[in-house]
């Protein structure tokens, strides 16, 4: 039979609750609906653990079995009310029967926090190592604990009855007034810093934080003082100040940006110079904030590297590029050393990071520079080679006197590039480098004219290959082989039918002895004539008039004046794929000389040669109008490379070779995976990897 349900009755301020044999809530009155800040009917029913804090489900369940067996038992439960904060209850409870308990729950929260407080307190005044000292509102002292004694000298005897102003400096004396005056009128004086006097007559520095003392009507009838002697901290602060100031002025005046990190890696200082050249502030760099300022192409790496150096202690260096206030990245070389304790455990981190921006402008410089020189080089030894095999081949009786004229007119351009930074060279000057032979001469017999110019290197070098010829003919044969000839040079620029702006350059013998037309055509004859017409696609004409030998170069202007290929050209001109049998092989070479060989090289290998094209433009039209089974790409021409037009021979399949003075790994990728001849070439070389590779074609 199921008892009788008997309302709980609240006769005490205490929650009454009554729980059945399931554990749940059967019944509570107002006082614990208050208790919990639930209502009753948001209780009834309810299982006991949800009003329970954690971990108080079973301690609980353990008192409610002793309770239904019958006995009274007083207890204490962590609850939990409905806002979820906790509480401790004392708990009084009872089995009415073995279907129920009720028990009474009384909320202690208070109660612990005045206990608390107390004892707290008369801990605090125990052990406290602070004077704590009463006086009346006269000064008078009432109390005097065992550290005032400690701290002034004065017995609690000696001090007790007598005014708290013997330990008041005579300078000081207005201070009490002061005090006592604002005691009076209820302020609390709180941390107030002064010197007081010992009995042994040393002056002590000490906090006072001083408080009026009420009756239990509320009335002021004297104050509590808390004295606590600073003097040491003070000491202690004033060299920590110093010793701050000088960290500071080291830390801050240093080349370097620093920093510290934790044990763990967790930076939490920087110096001024980080500030100044990050523009940053502590909150968003502590930590790992610092990611902020590295370039995204490095940061992953150098997360990964100094995470390292955290797990496993080693010092750490690094280079990386760090963003400045500016916006712009600059190099820095970055290490960090543990700081650890005499245990040998690590405390904190310290680290540096030091700008090698300009060192590693010069390392760069340095490198592109020997590359540079390793190139240059090989370009001239492959011009060297051609000169002295074009001499040969054509003036095998005086080889070394006519291959010494020619090397010292390629040095005077030479001299002239370096003169420049090989920007280039001036027209005037590169005539009077070649006419060096005559500079007396020139300005009475031999006349200059025309604008100042500045030629590229590659139509300073063809130009003046050919009035170095002019000139060594002129004075065997021509206008100045005697006393009367002379010689007139001039250039401009003008504008043809269609607008176009060209460069126009002419030499003009008169007044020397009658011009015989050679019967055969040497070395000289195929400069002047051929090999600068091809390498500035220009009109070469050489008249061997009876009046004087006259020549005349015609060129759109771009050719002498350096001028990239737009990527407009690059994208509508399209490389043919060669449809006939023949062996055609196009040359791409800005170097005249080196061109003119290495056509002769491969027409006397029987080999049809398209070209040469001096610049990329010109390798694309040709690969627009002609059709090739190979070609041979100078890599680097003037400005620019050949690598665009690399890319288009290998989306048609047309195999290519690649000429270069660089080593293979300091080409372009597209270059690095096909044949490659270093300059100066060997002919059995060239034709060999022409031959494999038109074989695979």
């Amino acid at each position: 039979m199921k008892p009788p349900h008997l309302p709980i009755r609240s006769e005490n301020p205490d929650g009454n609750f009554e729980i059945d044999a399931d554990g749940r809530i059967r019944d509570v009155d107002a006082n614990a609906c208050t208790m919990l800040g639930v209502a009753a009917g948001a209780l009834i029913g309810r299982p006991l653990p949800e009003l329970l804090a954690e971990n108080q489900e079973a301690p609980a369940g353990v008192d409610l079995a002793r309770m239904t067996d019958g006995r009274l038992l007083r207890t204490a439960w962590r609850m939990r009310r409905g806002d979820g904060t906790e509480f401790t209850a004392e708990v009084i409870g009872l089995g009415i029967d073995r279907n129920r308990v009720r028990f009474i729950a009384r909320d202690t929260t208070e109660q612990e926090a005045a206990e608390t407080a107390k004892a707290r307190l008369a801990a605090i005044v125990e052990s406290s190592n602070d004077a704590i000292v009463s006086k009346t509102l006269t000064g008078i002292v009432t109390s005097w604990n065992g550290a005032a004694e400690r701290m002034f000298g004065y017995t609690a005897a000696e001090m007790i009855g007598q005014s708290i102003r013997k330990l008041i400096p005579t300078e000081r004396q207005s201070e009490e007034d002061e005090l006592l005056g604002l005691i009076g009128r209820g302020e609390r004086v709180q941390d107030y810093e002064t010197v007081r006097v010992h009995k042994n007559g040393t002056r002590i520095v000490v906090a006072l934080t001083v408080s009026p003392i009420l009756s239990d009507a509320g009335i002021i009838v004297g104050a509590s003082k808390i004295a606590r002697d600073i003097t040491g901290r003070r000491a202690a602060e004033r060299k920590l100040r110093e010793s701050d100031e000088r960290f500071r002025t080291l830390a801050d005046n240093i080349s370097q940006l620093a920093w510290m990190a934790d044990a763990t890696g967790w930076i939490f200082w920087y110096n001024q110079r980080w500030y100044d050249y990050t523009g940053t502030t502590l909150e968003e760099m502590q930590g790992w904030g610092w990611k902020k300022v590295h370039h995204p192409d490095h940061v992953d790496r150098v997360v990964d590297r100094i995470q390292r150096s955290w797990d496993t202690g080693v010092h750490w260096e690094d280079t990386f590029p760090l963003r400045g206030a500016d916006g712009e990245f600059r190099w820095f070389l970055s290490r960090a050393l543990p700081i650890r304790d005499d245990d040998g455990r690590i405390v904190r981190w310290f680290g540096t990071n030091t700008d090698i921006t300009e060192q590693k402008q010069r390392e760069e410089q340095i490198r592109l520079l020997m590359r540079e020189v390793n190139h240059r080089s090989k370009n001239m030894l492959a011009v060297v080679q051609a000169i002295a095999r074009q001499t040969v081949a054509t003036s095998p009786e005086n080889f070394t006197e006519r291959f010494q004229e020619r090397i010292q007119a390629l040095a005077a351009s030479q001299d002239l590039f370096v003169q420049s930074g090989w920007r280039g060279a001036d027209i005037a000057d590169l005539v009077r480098s070649q006419l060096a032979h005559f500079k007396d001469a020139i300005g009475t017999r031999i006349a200059l004219s025309g604008p100042e110019l500045v030629l590229t290197s590659a139509a300073a070098q063809a130009i003046g290959m050919v009035l170095h010829e002019l000139a060594t003919n002129a004075g065997k044969y021509g206008a100045l082989s005697d006393a009367q000839g002379l010689v007139e040079i001039s250039w401009e620029q003008r504008r043809d039918q269609a607008g176009d702006l060209r460069f126009c350059l002419e030499w003009v013998e008169s007044g020397g002895p009658p011009v015989t037309p050679p019967s055969r055509h040497g070395f000289g004859s195929i400069v002047i004539e051929k090999m600068v017409g091809a390498s500035l696609g220009a009109v070469s004409e050489l008249d061997f008039a009876h009046s004087g030998v006259t020549w005349r170069l015609e060129c759109p202007i771009g050719r002498v004046i350096a001028d990239e290929v737009s990527p407009a050209f690059i994208k509508k001109t399209v490389p043919h794929r060669a449809t006939s049998s023949l062996r055609r092989i196009l040359v791409v070479e800005d170097d005249p000389m080196v061109a003119l060989d290495m056509v002769e090289r491969l027409q006397s290998a029987d080999y049809e040669v398209v070209g040469p094209a001096s610049t990329l433009a010109e390798a694309f039209a040709l690969a627009s109008d002609e059709d090739f089974d190979c070609a041979l790409l100078d890599v680097n021409l003037g400005s620019e490379t050949s690598e665009a037009f690399a890319e288009r021979l290998r989306e048609q399949a047309i195999p290519f070779i690649a000429l270069s003075g660089y080593s293979r790994e300091q080409q372009p990728p597209i270059f690095q995976s096909v044949p490659s001849l270093s300059k100066p070439v060997a002919t059995g070389d060239l034709i060999a990897v022409i031959e494999q590779q038109c074989g695979r074609h």
